[in-house]
C-alpha cells in the first residue's frame, strides 16, 4: 500500500509539472480580440479604389476568412492576407467598381473562438442599397459542433478515465469493464474528425454543405487553438486504447495513463474561455487540474460498477474511497477559481446565459456530490465486506452518478456558444440591446437592434400581432437608413427563427446617431403594412 501511495504522489507531481509548464507556454491575451482601427475607416467614401485594407485588433489574431461583397451582390474571397502582429492586411482586387462594398471578416481570437465583423466603404459615392452580408454559422453546424464535442468528452472521460481506474485501482486480478472502456475510447476517436470538421465550418461561417471542402478541414485543424486541442485529445485516446489492450504489463498501462491524463488536461487548458482568462499562471493550471479531476472521478465509476457486480470489489473500493476525497477537493478548488474569474459578480449567475449554464452544471454536480458522500460513508464499507444488498444499492447509486455526470458533459458544450460575464464586463457594448415597439393599421411588433453600436448589427422582429392576436406573415423585410446623411436604405429580408420571431442579419452601420428602421410585413397577397421607428446607435467607446 505504501508503494501505491508513492505512485499516486509521483502521478500528482508529474501532472502538476505539466500544468505549470502549460501555463508558462500560454501567451497573455484578452478574452476576445476586438477591432481597434480600420484603414480605410468604416463608412469611408473614397475617390479611388484602395489597394489594401488594414484591420488592427486589440491582440494578435489569426485570420480565418475575408469576403468582399461588391455593389452588385457578388461575393469574392480575399486570399492574399498578411499578418503583422495585431494587424492583418488584406490585398483588395484591382478594378473595384463604383459604389458601396462590404468587407466581412472572421478571425480567431487567442482562446480559439471565431470572431466576426464587417465594415463598409464606398468608391465614388455610396450605393442606394447595401449588399447582403455573408451568413454566420447556421443551426445544424452548431448542433453538430455540440454533438461532436459531447462524444469526444464522453470518450475522454469514460475511456481515458476508465482505463486509468482499471490500471490504478485493480488488485491482483484485473478489473472488469474492458469492453465498455474500449468502446468509449473508439467513440471518442470517431468523434475527433467530426469535431475538426465542425470547428472548420464554424470558423469560416460555412453551412453544413461545405463540410467536404479542403479549406474547412484545414481551418478546423490549424485556424484556431481547438484544432491542436482535438489532436492532443485524440493522442490521449490512442494511449488509452493501447493501455487497455489485454496482455499489457501493469507498468506499461500506468505509464500510458499518466501521459494520457497529461495530454487530456493540456488539451482542455489550451483552448476555451477559461484558458484565455488572466492571470494565466492561475487559470491554466486550474483548468488543467479541473479536467483531470473530472476524468478521475467520472471515469472510475463504470469499472467500479462492473467490479461490484462481480462481488470482489474490496480492493478497488478501498483504493477509490481513499483517493476520491483528494480528487473532489481538487475539483472544487479549481472549479471555484474558474468560476470566480469568469463570473465576477454573483448577479451574473442569473443575468447571463453563461451564468444560467453554470447554475445548471452546479445543480448536477451537487447531486453527484451528495451521492458520492452517501456512497462513501453509508455503502462502501458494507459492500467491500461482501454485503450483497449494499453492493446492489451502491451499483444503482453509481449508475445515477454516471447519468448526472453525462448530463454535466452535455451542459458544458453550451459554453462554446455563450460569452462569460468577464468578457461582457470588458466589452459591454457588444452585448447590449435596444428595443422599440412599433404599430400601424392593427399590426404591432417589438423591434430589437443588437448591438446598438456602429458596425455589424442584427435587427429582430418579434411579438408580431394583428389586431391583438398572433399571426404568421408571408414575409418580413427590414430597412435601415440615415436620411440626414443620405445613407441607405440598407435592406434585408428577415428570416424566420421561430413562431412570431424574425432575424435580419447583414447590416453594417458606418455612423452613429439616429437610424430610421422600417419593417414591411406582408400580411396577405393583397395587404402589406410598414412599421417605422428610430434606433439610437452609438459608438462603442461612448
Amino acid at each position: 500500500m505504501k508503494r501505491l501511495g508513492l505512485l499516486w504522489v509521483r502521478l500528482a507531481a508529474a501532472l502538476f509539472a505539466v500544468a505549470i509548464s502549460l501555463a508558462g507556454a500560454v501567451a497573455p491575451a484578452l478574452a476576445h480580440a476586438q477591432l481597434v482601427t480600420a484603414d480605410p475607416v468604416d463608412g469611408a467614401v473614397l475617390a479611388e479604389a484602395p489597394k489594401h485594407l488594414t484591420l488592427t485588433f486589440s491582440e494578435p489574431v489569426r485570420p480565418l476568412v475575408a469576403r468582399l461583397i461588391h455593389p452588385n451582390g457578388r461575393t469574392e474571397i480575399l486570399a492574399d492576407i498578411g499578418e503583422k502582429g495585431a494587424a492583418i492586411v488584406l490585398a483588395l482586387p484591382g478594378g473595384l467598381e463604383q459604389g458601396t462594398h462590404i468587407l466581412s471578416w472572421r478571425v480567431a481570437s487567442s482562446d480559439g473562438h471565431p470572431i466576426g465583423g464587417g465594415l463598409l466603404f464606398s468608391i465614388g459615392s455610396p450605393s442606394a442599397v447595401a449588399p447582403a452580408d455573408a451568413a454566420q454559422s447556421d443551426l445544424p453546424v452548431r448542433i453538430g459542433l455540440w454533438t461532436a464535442r459531447l462524444l469526444l468528452l464522453a470518450g475522454l472521460v469514460f475511456g481515458v478515465g476508465g482505463v486509468t481506474a482499471m490500471s490504478w485501482l485493480a488488485g491482483t486480478e484485473p478489473m472488469p469493464g474492458r469492453r465498455f472502456v474500449t468502446l468509449a475510447l473508439l467513440v471518442g476517436l470517431c468523434a475527433a474528425p467530426g469535431m475538426i470538421a465542425f470547428q472548420g465550418l464554424d470558423a469560416l461561417a460555412e453551412p453544413l454543405t461545405g463540410i467536404l471542402k479542403p479549406e474547412v478541414w484545414q481551418a478546423g485543424l490549424w485556424a484556431t487553438s481547438y484544432g491542436m486541442a482535438t489532436l492532443m485529445a485524440a493522442a490521449a485516446l490512442l494511449l488509452g486504447y493501447g493501455a487497455v489492450q489485454p496482455g499489457r504489463q501493469l507498468f506499461f498501462g500506468r505509464l500510458c495513463t499518466i501521459v494520457a491524463l497529461a495530454l487530456l488536461g493540456a488539451a482542455v487548458a489550451a483552448s476555451g474561455h477559461a484558458s484565455a482568462a488572466p492571470p494565466h499562471w492561475l487559470t491554466v493550471p486550474a483548468v488543467f487540474f479541473h479536467a483531470v479531476a473530472v476524468v478521475l472521478w467520472l471515469g472510475a465509476l463504470v469499472p467500479l460498477g462492473f467490479v461490484l457486480a462481480r462481488r470482489d470489489a474490496a480492493v478497488a473500493l478501498k483504493r477509490f474511497s481513499t483517493a476520491i476525497p483528494a480528487v473532489i477537493a481538487v475539483l472544487l478548488v479549481s472549479g471555484g477559481i474558474i468560476a470566480i474569474v469568469q463570473v465576477r459578480a454573483i448577479a451574473a449567475l442569473w443575468q447571463t446565459n453563461y451564468g444560467l449554464v453554470l447554475l445548471v452544471k452546479l445543480a448536477l454536480v451537487a447531486g453527484m456530490f451528495l451521492l458520492a458522500v452517501f456512497n462513501r460513508y453509508a455503502l462502501t464499507a458494507p459492500a467491500a465486506a461482501g454485503d450483497g444488498n449494499a453492493s446492489l444499492r451502491l451499483r444503482r447509486s453509481i449508475t445515477a452518478e454516471i447519468v448526472l455526470g453525462t448530463a454535466v458533459l452535455a451542459v458544458l458544450g453550451l459554453w462554446r456558444f455563450t460569452p462569460p460575464p468577464r468578457s461582457i464586463a470588458e466589452n459591454p457594448a457588444l452585448y447590449e440591446v435596444q428595443e422599440v415597439r412599433a404599430a400601424k393599421d392593427g399590426v404591432t411588433a417589438l423591434l430589437t437592434i443588437r448591438p446598438p453600436i456602429v458596425g455589424p448589427v442584427r435587427v429582430e422582429v418579434g411579438e408580431l400581432l394583428l389586431d391583438g392576436k398572433p399571426f404568421e406573415p408571408m414575409s418580413v423585410n427590414v430597412e435601415l437608413d440615415k436620411p440626414s446623411y443620405g445613407i441607405g436604405p440598407f435592406a434585408h429580408e428577415a428570416r424566420r427563427i421561430n413562431t412570431g420571431a424574425f432575424h435580419a442579419d447583414g447590416f453594417v452601420l458606418p455612423l452613429d446617431g439616429f437610424w430610421v428602421v422600417r419593417v414591411t410585413v406582408l400580411v396577405s397577397d393583397f395587404r402589406s403594412v410598414t412599421l417605422m421607428d428610430v434606433f439610437d446607435v452609438r459608438n462603442a467607446s461612448r
